[in-house]
Parts: structure tokens; C-alpha cells; sequence
């Protein structure tokens, strides 16, 4: 993953200096679904840009889970793709995702909870944690509106989704004090197909929603 950003970062900076002048280049800040962070984008012509960014996510959201509360922990995202300008700021785009981890929530209980249809006391569950596994990169479809080296400031949106396949949750409790491991397990294993099945289809996909402030320069 890292040599392959710093192959990606190097042949930017070889090839901006010829292109700022020709085609447009831009930076800029960014909000959303894929972290806080910032992207390039490169014009090869004026309609056809390449765009690539980074972000993290500075904060732990808590949601609920089949009715258990877990915090949200989501990977730093990277993004690499191109888009196609079909007038002045409105364009669609794709190209590959890639994620440093993989999203998983966590849970430390202080009332009973059902697991895999059983109903364990919290100390003998300890801390939950679950994890949703996928391929490492993911490919995306987007459209867009704001044109990222068009000179000045403005904003810009994206509205899309990336493929994840068939990804898979698994579930596990960590420092509780139920003494059968073997039944532990087959309830959380219940517990985790539960999980797939409520969410069906949707786990096989991740929205991606940014707002951005960029900046166009040159062109």
C-alpha cells in the first residue's frame, strides 16, 4: 500500500510542473464518508481529470447493532480515479478505494445482552468486538458537481458508492468471564450471521458522500 502512494505521489510531481500550465491542477480539503482529508486532481485535458486524496476519520461514532450500542471504528481511506467532465462543474468519475484497515465496531457491556439467542450477564461477555473483512480495495462510481482546476476557489460534491463484494463479519469477546469457549464462539458466530442478514446487501457496499473547499490553479 505505502510503496505503491509514494509510486503514485512521485509521478505527480514529475508530471504537474508541464501540466499546471496546459490543462489545470488543483488542491483541496474535503469532509465525509471517506474521513477528513485533502486530494489532488490533475488535468490531462479539460474535461478529463485524475484525482487522488487520503483521509482519516478524527472521531469514533457510537451506533447500534441489533439492538447492542458499539462504537465505530473506520479505517484511513485512499482514493486514486479519474473523472470526466460532462459540462463546466457537473462530471461522473470512478477508479479504485483502498482502506488501511478493515471498519469494526467495539462494545463494553453493563447490562445483559442476547448473543446468538442466548442472553449472557455483561461480565461474562467482557468487551465485544466485531469486524467487517473485505478485499483491500474496492472500486467506485461517483457523480459530482464543481470543477477542481477551473482557476479560484469553490466547493465541490460527490455522491457515490464503492464495491466492497461479500465481505464478513466476524465477532468476538475478549476479558468476560463465561468459562465455555466453544459455546461462546457458536453464539457469536450466530450473532454475526444475524448481523449479515439484517444488513443483507448493504454490506457489500460503502456510500462515499464528500464536501470540499478546493482551489483551481493554472489552466
Amino acid at each position: 500500500m505505502r510503496k505503491s502512494m509514494l509510486t503514485l505521489s512521485t509521478a505527480l510531481l514529475l508530471v504537474v510542473p508541464a501540466a499546471v500550465s496546459a490543462q489545470g491542477f488543483g488542491i483541496a480539503a474535503r469532509g465525509g464518508t471517506l474521513g477528513v482529508g485533502a486530494e489532488a486532481a490533475l488535468g490531462l485535458t479539460s474535461r478529463f481529470v485524475i484525482r487522488g486524496g487520503a483521509g482519516l476519520m478524527p472521531f469514533e461514532p457510537i451506533t447500534t447493532i441489533e439492538d447492542i450500542e458499539v462504537t465505530l471504528k473506520l479505517p484511513e481511506w485512499y482514493n486514486i480515479g479519474a473523472d470526466l467532465y460532462l459540462s463546466g462543474s457537473f462530471r461522473i468519475g470512478g477508479g479504485v478505494l483502498f482502506k488501511s484497515d478493515n471498519p469494526s465496531v467495539e462494545g463494553t457491556f453493563t447490562s445483559p445482552q442476547i448473543i446468538g439467542g442466548r442472553e449472557f450477564p455483561a461480565a461474562e461477555l467482557g468487551t465485544l468486538t466485531g469486524v467487517l473483512a473485505s478485499r483491500d480495495n474496492a472500486p467506485y462510481a461517483l457523480i459530482g458537481f464543481g470543477n477542481h482546476i477551473s482557476p479560484g476557489i469553490g466547493l465541490f460534491l460527490d455522491l457515490g458508492v464503492a464495491f466492497l463484494g461479500d465481505p464478513d463479519v466476524t465477532l468476538k469477546a475478549i476479558g468476560g468471564t463465561f468459562s465455555d469457549q466453544a459455546e461462546l464462539t457458536s453464539r457469536l458466530n450466530a450473532e454475526a450471521a444475524d448481523w449479515e442478514e439484517s444488513a443483507g446487501s448493504y454490506l457489500n457496499y460503502w456510500p462515499i458522500l464528500n464536501l470540499g473547499l478546493r482551489i483551481g490553479i493554472g489552466g
